[in-house]
């Protein structure tokens, strides 16, 4: 074992993960649902002429970008994401832009994420017309829409985006209330690793196991590692995938949200406990 492994087996031990525990059988999560496509009732008749019902499956639906990732390159990363409240497929074309997406469908009060969306019309000095597509819109639960343009720090600067984003937010009209420029600045390995997690735990979600960690966490008083409490429970990738479920409800916070639940894995109850998932 090298140092950093110990190092890491020290941490862990330290924040109440035990490795040397009997884990039992192993076990995959049990989501209450399909989480990818759907099942939908259909009624059909059969080659005896008997109405039956059955269960069609609904696979996830295309992303609805006007423009869609080329194929992977040597210097970009490039795919989709299933996005569990749509069942739709998100785009991305970087890295930035998948942190991005992961962090927007692991924001409770985001309803709904669309990869490049249809381009906004904004003019110049001289009244010349210009399109711009932003990667991102996302609507939000008060109904209010955001536009993301996603961008690198040292590049904002040198593409001109932010006299493009000035001259387009006064014609945005029903398009969004607002144009916002991302950068890595927010977009943070570590902001991203919490938001995949969350992801996750929304794909996975166990109502049962989910209301099982509820009652737990009720009790608790101050900050608490993560870790500690999901191993007082029999099975410990639920338990987690469960805590990470309340902290996208808002029931739980992180002491630390810019780092990894992994590296600095302290929780508390949220301000205004378990009714703050409802405010909206």
């Amino acid at each position: 074992m090298n140092q950093k492994a110990v190092l890491r087996y020290m941490k862990e031990q330290r924040f109440g993960l035990f490795r040397d525990r009997d884990w039992g059988t192993v076990q995959v999560l049990d989501p209450d649902e399909n989480c990818r496509g759907t099942f939908e009732s259909i009624t059909v008749v059969s080659d005896d002429g008997e109405v039956v019902e059955d269960k069609l499956y609904v696979p996830i639906a295309h992303s609805t970008g006007t423009r869609q990732p080329t194929p992977r390159t040597k210097a970009h990363s490039r795919g989709y994401l299933p996005d569990p409240g749509t069942r739709r497929s998100v785009g991305f074309s970087s890295t930035l832009e998948l942190h991005c997406a992961l962090m927007l469908m692991a924001n409770r009060f985001v309803v709904d994420v669309e990869d490049q969306p249809p381009a906004v019309t904004y003019y110049d000095d001289d009244g010349k017309p210009h399109q711009h597509t932003f990667d991102f819109r996302a609507r939000f639960r008060s109904g209010n829409y955001l536009a993301f343009a996603v961008k690198p720090l040292q590049q904002v600067g040198t593409t001109g985006l932010r006299d493009q984003i000035k001259r387009i937010r006064p014609v945005l009209g029903e398009f969004a209330s607002d144009a916002i420029i991302i950068t890595d600045r927010e977009l943070t390995p570590a902001r991203a690793w919490n938001a995949k997690s969350i992801l996750r735990a929304r794909r996975f979600h166990n109502a049962a196991r989910c209301e099982e960690m509820r009652a737990f966490v009720k009790t608790l008083t101050g900050a608490v590692s993560a870790f500690d409490v999901a191993m007082r429970f029999d099975d410990f990738g639920e338990a987690m995938n469960a805590i990470w479920h309340l902290l996208y409800e808002g029931v739980l916070e992180q002491l630390n949200p810019a780092k990894k639940l992994f590296d600095e894995p302290y929780v508390k109850l949220a301000a205004g406990g378990e009714d703050r998932k409802w405010l909206v």
